[in-house]
């Protein structure tokens, strides 16, 4: 069963509360500003440091939700299938910390034992060899989001010339902006990268958020320009 623990960190403190920036290629900045609310609940499946060392690294580093959690006391569920991930996350971390194997059983199996709420404020779908298979079993029916943060690598589909090595992860790319636009969720950043021409993520949003940011929707940009949007106070309140 899920229990609610209050972070009594500073979550109060407006230094943070709209600054904090753990996630990989800034997701955390971006959702903060996009959503900007307190007590959020979260979805963030492979929430883990990609195979790096979690005794060797900073546990919060590449997190997509620790500074949702940590600054604006939301709560939430996040899985990975690394052990000691999960364990030095846990000294750190008030939110459920799920060890799963996500190649090997239901996201939705994991989200009822789990007791998670029907709506999520943020999804983080970065799970490598279990995408494919997560994007198709998550009942979607059951569980909507207000913002998603999907991982493609759609970058590594091609080499430094334009050529298409690998069709699968063009296809799954193609499928899943066709699967997010049918379920009604609307891009507002799409293939987000670190550097020009090498996109790793599409960020969606709900309808109703979408009508309050489209203004800023955008394809093909680095995760810096999206930063730069949102700073120079493009979002409407």
């Amino acid at each position: 069963m899920s229990i609610r623990i209050h972070n009594t960190a500073n979550s109060s403190s407006d230094g943070k509360k709209y600054s904090f920036n753990y996630g990989q290629i800034n997701q955390d900045f971006c959702i903060n500003r996009v959503l900007d609310i307190d007590n959020g609940f979260f979805l963030d499946i492979g929430a883990g440091i990609g195979g790096l060392d979690a005794k060797k690294v900073l546990i919060n580093s590449m997190s997509n939700t620790y500074g949702l959690e940590r600054f604006r006391d939301w709560n939430g569920i996040a899985i990975d299938h690394d052990e000691t991930y999960i364990q030095e996350a846990k000294k750190i971390r008030s939110c459920v910390m799920v060890c799963e194997d996500l190649t090997k059983i239901s996201i939705n199996d994991i989200l009822e034992k789990n007791n998670a709420p029907k709506k999520i404020d943020y999804l983080s779908f970065d799970v490598d060899d279990a995408q494919e298979k997560v994007l198709n079993e998550l009942d979607f029916s059951t569980y909507s989001f207000k913002a998603i943060t999907y991982e493609h690598n759609l970058y590594s589909a091609f080499d430094h010339t334009g050529y298409r090595l690998d069709t699968n992860v063009t296809e799954l790319h193609k499928k899943s902006r066709e699967k997010f636009n049918k379920l009604g969720y609307r891009l507002l950043f799409g293939n987000v990268g670190v550097f020009p021409g090498l996109p790793i993520e599409d960020w969606y949003v709900d309808r109703e958020t979408f009508k309050k940011h489209e203004h800023l929707a955008s394809d093909n940009v680095t995760s810096r320009q999206v930063m730069a949007a949102i700073e120079r106070g493009m979002l409407k309140k």
